[in-house]
């Protein structure tokens, strides 16, 4: 695997400090999680232009929304923002607290097509992330937006379902899979169980995963998507993840 391993900021803590702590710590890139209190603004834009050499940003992680239109304008406000800074990939979640997705499917569909279409206007592209959903949903998503990638979250995968999902994800997705989250944690069937706990805290087995990825030749990225890190769990995952590949 030739990927670049990457880190993920955390959104309440200032991103310059987030962006010297991956940088000192050995990651290549950065990926910016854009939730709440971040806004798109000019602010926001200033200080990208100010940071951004410190450590390549290469990712923007669109906040979690309940797909109304001020939602959508906001996520177009941040993809305008760093595809002028040449950050050209962006993660989002069909998932959403307050919209269910099966009585909402095809609004959801709406917003993500527009969504698509504005990103690539702007020469980027939106990855799909997958949360709790089935294969089959993941499938129907893709199916209406040929235009939308995969980024497979190795960590989701291992909750909701008796086993970790990845195989059957990496099996199904393969050919879209444009991205890659890795995080840890101990299963589970309900959000609060999404600990994004360091790589080796939990009880993921990675081995067969990354296998697996090698196996379809995966030369996309991997974002470590770590919860509240300090250094030093940012220091051992990566390591971690550097001995899989």
């Amino acid at each position: 695997m030739k990927s670049k391993i990457g880190g993920s900021t955390y959104c309440k803590q200032k991103l310059e400090s987030e962006l010297q702590n991956l940088k000192t710590t050995g990651y290549d890139f950065a990926e910016l999680d854009l939730g709440s209190p971040l806004e798109p603004n000019e602010t926001f834009e200033l200080e990208l232009k100010r940071l951004k050499n410190i450590i390549p940003i290469l990712v923007g992680h669109l906040p979690e929304i309940d797909f109304t239109k001020e939602e959508l304008d906001k996520c177009k406000k941040f993809i305008k923002i760093l595809s002028d800074q040449n950050i050209n990939l962006f993660v989002i979640h069909l998932f959403s607290r307050n919209l269910a997705t099966k009585d909402n499917f095809d609004l959801k569909i709406r917003a993500l097509k527009e969504l698509t279409d504005f990103a690539k206007s702007k020469d980027s592209v939106i990855v799909l992330e997958n949360t709790e959903e089935d294969t089959e949903i993941l499938k129907k998503v893709f199916d209406r937006i040929p235009e939308i990638k995969f980024c497979l979250d190795i960590g989701h995968a291992n909750l909701f379902a008796k086993e970790n999902r990845s195989l059957n994800l990496i099996d199904n997705f393969s050919k879209i899979l444009k991205h890659l989250h890795a995080h840890d944690n101990v299963g589970g069937d309900a959000e609060k169980a999404d600990l994004h706990l360091p790589i080796g805290a939990g009880n993921i087995k990675f081995t067969p995963i990354f296998d697996k990825l090698k196996e379809i030749d995966y030369s996309g990225n991997i974002t470590l998507e770590l919860h509240n890190p300090d250094k030093e769990d940012r220091k051992i995952s990566l390591n971690q993840i550097r001995k899989l590949i």
